[in-house]
């Protein structure tokens, strides 16, 4: 596990999905009997949002742990995908409340701004290129490397005389 790996846009992305993973247990909608967790007010949403909250706390694992940048680049482009699914259903549950909820409660939002940082840091990790400030390309662990060039010549092969 090489923790030097790890750029901005993994950060927002594992601690967003942290904090999805949190709001679920905290308030949601209030009532006059009291408030409901997003556990308990979502029906199946709940579930698809711890989902896609566990996959955001996996980006930085996956990162670190890999040592080519296939696998994680894969993985946050899915949750990428499945996070902006996320923020477009946390959205309609902001916008259209359940018929017995009276208020949206601070949890909610929290919510919203989990999945939010989850589509932002997977974007973040996404358009990284590890280009150093004076655009000098870099290896994984982030140390300066030369450029390779794109178009290596090689000389034409010669015709031998045949029979």
């Amino acid at each position: 596990m090489d923790l030097r790996r790890l750029r901005v846009g993994e950060w927002i992305a594992g601690i967003s999905g942290l904090a999805l993973l949190v709001a679920l247990f905290l308030p949601w909608y209030g009532d006059d009997v009291g408030s409901r967790t997003g556990w308990q007010s979502l029906g199946a949403l709940d579930v698809v949002l711890g989902v896609v909250a566990l996959a955001a706390l996996a980006i930085p694992v996956v990162t670190a742990l890999e040592r080519v940048p296939a696998v994680p680049l894969a993985h946050q482009s899915l949750t990428t995908l499945v996070g902006l699914l996320a923020v477009l259903l946390v959205l309609i549950r902001v916008l259209n409340m359940p018929d017995w909820a009276a208020e949206r409660e601070w949890g909610l939002w929290v919510g919203l701004a989990g999945t939010l940082g989850i589509v932002v840091g997977g974007l973040i990790a996404m358009r990284d290129e590890r280009l150093t400030q004076r655009e000098r390309h870099t290896d994984l662990t982030g140390v300066p490397t030369p450029a390779r060039g794109e178009i290596e010549t090689l000389p034409a092969p010669r015709r031998e005389a045949g029979p």
